[in-house]
């Protein structure tokens, strides 16, 4: 194909070489790369590459650390365990103590066994009532009571 005869820019956004062939396009990182290293040799100073697309938002970052880490379910079972007497009383709160929180289900460790089978058969929907109230609905699901 002669100069004359063909068009001015090749159909797939690339350019000419010296012997006529297609040449592609560097990408854009390139090309990017390729002006900071001509600007800071010309400037005598090096030009750092712009990495504003990379930056996110600290508040955003640490919300997702915590969901994804488990600390606002540890942060919970803290209130839960400071409100506990309040909940269920001063004798049940001696028997008895939140431990864990985990996927909205609060796990209460119970000493003795009849105590624990009059939490499970008798106050479990009371104190279920009571913490969803004070809590959240989303927060508490459930409670099981485990020996301990």
């Amino acid at each position: 194909m002669a100069a004359s005869e063909r068009p001015e820019t090749p159909k797939d956004g690339g350019g000419y070489g010296r012997g006529g062939e297609v040449v592609k396009k560097k990408g854009v990182a390139a090309a990017d790369r390729l002006r900071r290293r001509i600007l800071s040799e010309w400037r005598g100073v090096y030009v750092p590459p712009d990495l504003s697309g990379y930056e996110r938002r600290i508040g955003d970052l640490v919300a997702r650390v915590v969901q994804r880490s488990g600390v606002g379910d540890r942060l919970a079972h803290e209130e839960i365990a400071a409100e506990w007497e309040k909940m269920v009383g001063p004798f049940l709160a001696a028997q008895s103590r939140p431990t864990a929180l985990r996927r909205g289900v609060l796990e209460v460790s119970v000493v003795q066994s009849a105590v624990r089978y009059e939490l499970e058969r008798q106050w479990k929907r009371d104190v279920l009532k009571r913490l969803k109230e004070t809590f959240g609905e989303n927060r508490i699901r459930d409670v099981r009571f485990i020996p301990g």
